[in-house]
Order: structure tokens, then sequence, then C-alpha cells
């Protein structure tokens, strides 16, 4: 890991900063909120389970797979959601943007727009990525439109590629945003983040 990777992404709305045990406890308390899994195949019912999914982001981190952040909203220094770099294949030059989970409260709201802003500019700026990918369950179509506003193409369904705890099967949406792509999602993005802050 750089130094740069080891840093903060900070925006106007929020930073992210990278996730460590300490951040444990208050995601615990964020991840237990039922809204967040409504559209997922994931289903956390409990703190102990989202404590699991922050150790599994950890160890991920560990083995240098993943780069996972928090969010936190400026100025009050509040933890509002997680996100992170997954599947990253550096020898490729890709990555998927997933695990982003964020307080109900903040939906609707800059910090998710920011936080895709500041990831795909970290991807294709910093690391030097030529593809950044979004798998949406088919389910969710507040995610897929989101994805969608912001430039990502839709590339097709990764058909039965999720199964629930409840063993419901469910296939996937897969998304896809390319390095020459970047510069006019950059600006979408700018602008979508902007016409929110106000």
């Amino acid at each position: 890991m750089t130094a740069i990777e080891a840093g903060q992404l900070a925006g106007n709305v929020i930073r992210l900063v990278p996730l460590t045990e300490e951040h444990k406890p208050e995601l615990m308390k964020l991840l237990h909120h039922p809204l967040i899994w409504e559209y997922t195949w994931r289903r956390i019912s409990s703190e102990e389970e989202a404590g699991q999914l922050v150790e599994a982001a950890l160890a991920n981190q560990a083995a240098g797979k993943e780069i996972p952040y928090v969010m936190v909203e400026q100025p009050s220094g509040r933890i509002v959601g997680t996100t992170r770099l997954m599947h990253l294949d550096r020898r490729h030059r890709n990555a998927e943007i997933g695990c982003t989970w964020i307080s109900p409260e903040y939906w609707r709201t800059a910090v998710n727009t920011e936080s895709k802003l500041l990831l795909l500019q970290y991807a294709f700026e910093v690391l030097g990525l030529i593809r950044v990918d979004f798998s949406i369950v088919s389910d969710n179509l507040r995610s897929q439109r989101a994805i969608e506003r912001i430039g990502a193409a839709l590339e097709g369904v990764l058909r039965k590629h999720r199964i629930t705890a409840d063993g419901t099967v469910m296939d996937n949406m897969l998304y896809s945003i390319i390095d020459e792509e970047w510069p006019a999602v950059k600006k979408n993005l700018q602008y979508l983040v902007n016409e929110k802050y106000k």
C-alpha cells in the first residue's frame, strides 16, 4: 500500500477515511439498520453480523485485495457509511466499487455522489486503472438509476449470481466506466455534487 492509498480522500461533503479496527463499533451500529439491506442479497439482522462484515473488509485490506473506507461527514466528523474499491486487479488495471452502505438518513444527499467522485478520481487518476465495475442486484432499481445517472454503462446481467439467506436466487446488473469515459463522468459527477450540496 502506497502512502497515497493509506491517506484520506477529501471532498466538500465527506472525507473517505481508510477503514481501521477503531471504526468497528460505530459501523456495527450503523450497518444494523434494516433499510440498508432491503434491496441487497445480504440480510444483516444483528450488530454481530455487521461486525463480521467489518472484519472481512479489514482482512481483505490486509491481503491487498480491497481498499475499504468509512464515509465521514464534514465538518461533524460523524461516520455516515462505508464503501470500497474491491476485486483490485493491478495487472489488468481494473477494480469494482462496491459494498457501499450508507445510513438511510443520508440517502438522496450528496454523500453517495461525492463518494463515487472521490473513488473514481482515485481509481483513474492515481491508481491508473482503465476500468471500474459496479454490480447491482436486479431488484435494486434505485441504485441502478443512480449509477446510470452518473454515466456508467450497463453491460449485461449476471444471471442467478447471488443467493440470499432465505434461498432467493437473484440476478446482478453489471455496469462499468472505462478510462476514456472518465473525463465526461467526472464533469457530470462534479455537477451533481454541486447541485445536491447547494
